[in-house]
């Protein structure tokens, strides 16, 4: 590759745009308010979008395999409004945190095989499944919120050595997990070459439809994570605890260089594409701008993020 192209490449790599347009926006942000670049303000944006970022490497691993999965922000609701209808009725809290865990993983399981086993487009089924959880949420609290009186505190509100919070911890820790399962292990080639052309995967012998199932059980055990954090902070939970998440997960997961095909992206992409949306979200905060006008500079990223992806996959070819 000549000089040019390297040059090329460098400008339409999705990390390396996302990374200038970071600092670019923290840059601004600090103009506008000095102390925007203290650990402590650093610290809360991270805290702030662990949630996001933890729904959202699931979402990542569901695109890259060129599928969807729409209904996490209702899997997110049932599981919520289960730990905590459980704990505020007497049940013991580890009995009820694990059942909204298993919970999220059943509902995984429940996508995975139709999706696999029907070949139905997992848009469709997760559109669906999305109804199906809300309505079971709703009949699990009647419509109401129901609050855990204190308990189950530490995923959400806790610091590991007293210093850093613990969804900071745990979505660390879930990205080097995932980061490392697409890098180097069969299962994460696996998923590449599912999204990138499924027909000739199957052909290679890969089993295709068992790694779908793999992948939505995946993901609905990182929902089910996520789920623990949100209801353990939020000490409380309604059927609308998740929605909307999905949405912002999408928006991550596209941003951070996932295209809607399928077939590459990366754990750091992601993450950056989170980092990048509560960025936006924490500078228009600043700025005092209204919640509606932030869509539409959302959306605008998106655009620009998918742009810039397409015409780096339109010079690769």
């Amino acid at each position: 590759m000549n000089k040019e192209g390297r040059i090329s490449k460098i400008f339409t790599n999705q990390i390396f745009f996302l990374t200038i347009l970071i600092f670019i926006l923290g840059a601004v942000a600090t103009i506008f308010n000095p102390r925007f670049l203290s650990i402590q303000n650093l610290m809360n944006i991270l805290q702030q979008n662990s949630i996001l970022a933890i729904v959202s490497i699931g979402a990542a691993l569901v695109m890259i395999s060129g599928n969807f999965d729409i209904s996490v922000g209702y899997m997110v609701s049932l599981a919520t409004t289960v730990i905590s209808v459980l704990i505020y009725n007497g049940f013991n809290t580890l009995f009820a945190t694990t059942t909204g865990f298993l919970i999220c993983i059943l509902c995984g399981l429940f996508n995975g095989l139709i999706i696999a086993k029907t070949r139905t487009p997992s848009f469709i089924i997760t559109l669906a499944s999305m109804s199906i959880f809300y309505g079971a949420s709703l009949i699990v609290t009647g419509g109401a919120s129901h609050s855990m009186g204190g308990k189950f505190v530490f995923l959400g509100r806790g610091n590991l050595f007293g210093v850093i919070p613990m969804p900071i911890v745990i979505m660390v820790v879930i990205f080097i997990i995932i980061y490392l399962l697409l890098r180097f292990t069969k299962l994460g080639r696996r998923i590449y070459a599912i999204g990138g052309n499924e027909a000739a995967a199957y052909l290679s012998g890969v089993d295709t439809d068992t790694i779908k199932i793999i992948i939505y059980i995946i993901n609905g055990a990182l929902v089910g994570i996520a789920s623990l954090v949100l209801v353990s902070k939020l000490g409380s939970a309604q059927p609308t605890t998740g929605q909307g998440i999905e949405l912002k997960a999408i928006a991550a997961v596209v941003i951070g260089g996932v295209p809607l095909t399928g077939g590459k992206g990366t754990a750091l992409g992601t993450f950056l594409g989170v980092i990048l949306t509560g960025l936006i979200s924490n500078i228009l905060n600043i700025l005092n701008i209204s919640a509606y006008y932030q869509q539409i500079v959302l959306g605008i990223i998106i655009i620009i993020a998918v742009i810039v992806s397409n015409i780096g996959g339109i010079k690769r070819k």
